[in-house]
């Protein structure tokens, strides 16, 4: 029996929309997969949603996210969030710039604190909805801000914030009757001749402090440097967006390099010296200046080394204190089909204080809460770093992974009498000047 007209219309139409709800089903049409119902999009329906999460080591090992990940699916059943982890951050920045330019990118990824000029179109902000800045402003200090928004638009949220502090030998100190911490440069230097030790031929037996060098033996040394320049006032770019140091900048590096020149009376640094993280553990360099995630890998070296943490000093007569912040946050891509989902998750993640808490316990680092750094900032290991989030303070990047060698390569060319101070310091900001 032949059909009729109709009957073959309505065949294709029941077949049409059975084809639809299949589609739906398996997640094939976009954003239909685990319907939002909620105003963050969260799923409902009985669907199960998937969010792919990136991450680095240098955040937090897996557990650690592992534990924030159990957190916000316990309020949100039809979420199922996939974390894959990278060691190391150079081939992490590879891996994910691959992925975007190839459409598969994570839905959430961490973002460095240093991202923001290079990385920003690759992010989908946040919602004015979701968080207004006048509220992201009460939740977090400046340095925040000024790492992670642009055009008035949130960018990261930040799950810590680790800064540069004075990290010192307490048994060095005590054996040198050293009781009061330097508050200023001056007082720093005036503590180099009581702690070095110099042999006949001027050579460094044991230094004072790890600062004066390159990268090549001093862990942070750039990011030393970058503080100091910011200490200095220096505005690091001027009024037409180019990177110029100024005259302070030139001061911020002449005050760096004497501390590696012998004949500077406070010399007591040099590219032959081990490593800097090594020769503290050793016990041999009684100061060095690092970050809170810094102490564990110490004390793995070391485990009887007495470890002490103080403020980092600041130029004598200042009036707003300045020190140096390197951290990771949480961005969503703008290639995610849930990004009101993601976005969600990572308010639980850094702006939940008591979820926020539990990975901060788990890493061992400074918190990014204003909530949080009022309670931790009397803690014996994290309130040095807690207080120095507030008057931490950041400048715009083209790239810092350039800035870093460039600094370091800057450092280098002084030392070997290549170039002088100034000749170095204008190289190296027409190399900066090169990438924008």
């Amino acid at each position: 029996m032949s059909l009729t007209r109709n009957q073959i219309i309505i065949i294709v139409l029941a077949g049409l929309i059975v084809l639809f709800f299949l589609l739906v089903f398996f997640g094939i049409i976009p954003g239909l997969k685990g319907p939002g119902t909620g105003s963050f999009g969260l799923p409902g329906g009985g669907y199960e949603t998937e969010l792919i999460f990136w991450g680095v080591t240098e955040a937090g090992d897996t557990s650690a996210i592992q534990l924030i990940i159990e957190e916000y699916l316990k309020t949100n059943k039809n979420v199922r969030i996939n974390y894959r982890q990278f060691d190391d951050v150079l081939s992490y920045e590879k891996t994910l710039l691959n992925s975007l330019a190839t459409g598969q990118a994570p839905d959430i990824f961490m973002f460095h604190s240093s991202w923001l000029p290079k990385h920003y179109d690759k992010v989908m902000p946040v919602p004015e909805t979701f968080l207004p800045l006048s509220q992201f402003r009460q939740l977090f200090p400046t340095v925040v801000e000024q790492n992670f928004v642009l055009n008035g638009k949130v960018y990261a949220l930040p799950l810590y914030i680790d800064t540069l502090a004075f990290l010192y030998n307490k048994d060095i100190f005590d054996a040198k009757s050293i009781a009061l911490m330097p508050k200023t440069w001056q007082e720093f230097q005036n503590l180099i001749s009581q702690l070095r030790q110099i042999n006949i031929l001027n050579q460094i037996v044991k230094p004072a402090a790890a600062l004066g060098g390159s990268e090549k033996n001093i862990n942070s040394a750039s990011d030393l440097l970058n503080l100091l320049m910011l200490q200095f006032g220096s505005q690091m770019i001027d009024q037409y967006g180019k990177i110029n140091f100024g005259n302070q900048g030139l001061q911020a590096l002449n005050f760096y390099l004497q501390f590696a020149n012998p004949s500077s009376p406070y010399y007591t640094w040099n590219e032959n010296l081990h490593y800097s993280l090594d020769s503290f553990s050793e016990g041999s360099t009684a100061i060095i200046f690092n970050y809170a995630s810094q102490i564990p890998l110490i004390k793995a070296k070391n485990p009887y080394l007495s470890i002490g943490v103080t403020l980092t000093p600041q130029p004598a007569g200042v009036s707003q204190p300045i020190d140096y912040a390197n951290y990771w946050g949480l961005s969503v891509s703008n290639q995610s089909r849930n990004s009101n989902l993601a976005w969600n998750f990572i308010f639980s993640a850094t702006t939940n204080s008591q979820v926020s808490e539990i990975y901060l316990q788990a890493v061992k680092k400074p918190p990014a809460l204003r909530s949080l750094i009022e309670k931790y900032k009397n803690d014996p290991e994290l309130g040095v770093f807690a207080k120095q989030a507030l008057t931490a303070r950041s400048w715009p990047q083209p790239d810092s992974n350039v800035v870093k060698q460039t600094f370091s390569n800057m450092i280098e060319s002084v030392l070997s009498g290549r170039l002088n101070s100034e000749q170095a310091l204008r190289q190296a900001e027409n190399e900066i000047n090169e990438l924008k």
